[in-house]
């Protein structure tokens, strides 16, 4: 499994993205070979010796184009109607860049004729390699055994995420509890619990016979001196010795709060005073130039909630609420108004699927996003970055810190107009989707740089495009 900056690309995600990129220039050669009715052997070496910056942005912009898309998305089966018709519309999408882009560049290598050419033969190409992809995807060979060494009970979300997920290459077979690991009663042992093999000390013996080599460990910290001294034993023989909690954050995106404690934040040096002020400083420039550009480019939605407010509903167009920043620090937020006056006469309370609070056209502008528009303001003020943690009330904030541990933790960074949580979660309405979505969070906390900023990013534009609501 590969991993930039806690961006983690399974091993089928990266051979698809490569072989897009091959797919990418062989349908470049045949538009050049078809359009100019010319069998030029050389026509592939061409196009990155002589037209390398427009092959580049050809390349990056139909990738781009792939991942909103969901190209890369596993769990997609292509051999559905509607699913390949994602394959044309990305191709269709990157095409219609591509054009514009080739408008803007003096120096254009490629003919614009090629273009209509291009997207049908890549478009085809696409279309077949997504479907055989899902066909070889259903057919998989089966992961890797591995035995679960456990110093703590382990969750039965870990243990869903592990056995369900499609880049999971681990396939437990058995657990092997140390001494002071709390066992299950066998009455309560769900489908993805593996059931008991053996104790610590025929560990070696029980691996041998079955003919495992993966030992998955959780809870490493509590482990007892003597299991951990057995467990390096077997790693110096040979053995592969994976920690739990790690392999959870690669698979799911996000951290196994239930299985860490206050010895894994302290070590980590994201949760604390910014240690990384040039990477705070890229984002804050990259904060004032995206969000004056999406004032801009979006005034005419401005405008369509402005007069659509005013039609469907009494009241200002615009409402304000304080809410907490970054170091716990309140700040107030703007937004546009999709709910009745008065919605919270009886209280603070969260928002609910089908809420009757929410106006009809209130929807409609919740269901876009526009109703977020009005914060791009917090984020040239300083009071927001475009990602990070949602931002919550006070009187949330409050109750959430005595029920869910750490919750404290994601005011390290501002609030976000979009964010981990927001991308991979939907949307949170009690203290259970606040543990979980928090789990998001810090994740993003631990491991924030510029390619998940960006990645959050596309997956927000994927959000509005294909989960509207969510």
């Amino acid at each position: 499994m590969a991993g930039v900056a806690g961006i983690h690309l399974g091993r089928k995600q990266s051979f698809f993205m490569a072989l897009d990129v091959g797919l990418i220039v062989l349908a470049l050669a045949i538009a050049y070979v078809v359009r100019f009715r010319m069998a030029d052997a050389a026509v592939l070496p061409k196009v990155f010796s002589e037209w390398t910056g427009a092959s580049v942005v050809v390349i990056t912009v139909h990738l781009l184009a792939f991942y909103i898309f969901e190209l890369y998305n596993l769990e997609l089966d292509f051999r559905r109607v509607g699913n390949l018709l994602r394959c044309v519309g990305a191709v269709a999408a990157a095409a219609l860049v591509v054009v514009l882009v080739s408008f803007l560049a003096p120096r254009w290598g490629f003919g614009r004729g090629m273009f209509g050419l291009h997207a049908v033969s890549l478009a085809a190409f696409t279309c077949a390699s997504r479907a055989l992809g899902s066909r070889v995807w259903e057919k998989r060979e089966p992961p890797k055994k591995a035995l679960l060494v456990s110093a703590q009970a382990v969750s039965d979300e870990v243990l869903k995420e592990l056995a369900t997920n499609l880049e999971s290459e681990l396939h437990l077979v058995g657990t092997v509890p140390v001494n002071n690991a709390p066992e299950r009663p066998s009455s309560a042992l769900r489908a993805n619990t593996p059931p008991p093999l053996g104790t610590l000390r025929d560990l070696e013996k029980t691996l041998r016979e079955r003919k495992i080599r993966d030992i998955l460990v959780a809870g490493i910290d509590a482990l007892p001196i003597d299991a951990g001294r057995e467990l390096l034993r077997l790693k110096l023989s040979g053995f592969e010795v994976h920690d739990l909690a790690v392999l959870f954050q690669r698979l799911a995106g996000r951290l196994p709060l239930e299985h860490l404690n206050d010895a894994y934040f302290l070590r980590e040096p994201a949760f604390t005073q910014d240690t990384r002020p040039v990477l705070s400083n890229f984002f804050r420039v990259m904060d004032v130039l995206v969000a004056a550009g999406l004032l801009v480019a979006s005034s005419p939605l401005w405008a369509l909630a402005f007069v659509g407010i005013k039609l469907t509903m009494p009241g200002p167009v615009l409402y304000s609420q304080e809410r907490v920043g970054k170091d716990e620090r309140p700040y107030t937020i703007f937004k546009f108004r999709s709910m009745v006056l008065d919605a919270e006469r009886g209280g603070a309370q969260w928002s609910l699927p089908g809420d009757p609070r929410v106006t009809p056209f209130g929807r409609f502008l919740r269901r876009t996003r526009i109703d977020e528009l009005p914060q791009l303001w917090n984020v040239l003020r300083g009071d927001m970055s475009l990602v990070g943690p949602r931002p919550e009330r006070e009187v949330f904030v409050a109750r959430l810190k005595q029920e869910v541990p750490y919750y404290a933790l994601r005011f390290a960074i501002k609030p976000g107009l979009t964010g981990w949580a927001q991308v991979c979660y939907r949307y949170g309405a009690s203290t259970d989707d606040a543990r979980i979505k928090l789990s998001y969070d810090l994740y993003y906390v631990q491991e924030r740089s510029v390619l998940l900023f960006v990645v959050i990013l596309l997956k927000t534009v994927q959000t509005v495009l294909f989960k509207p609501g969510s």
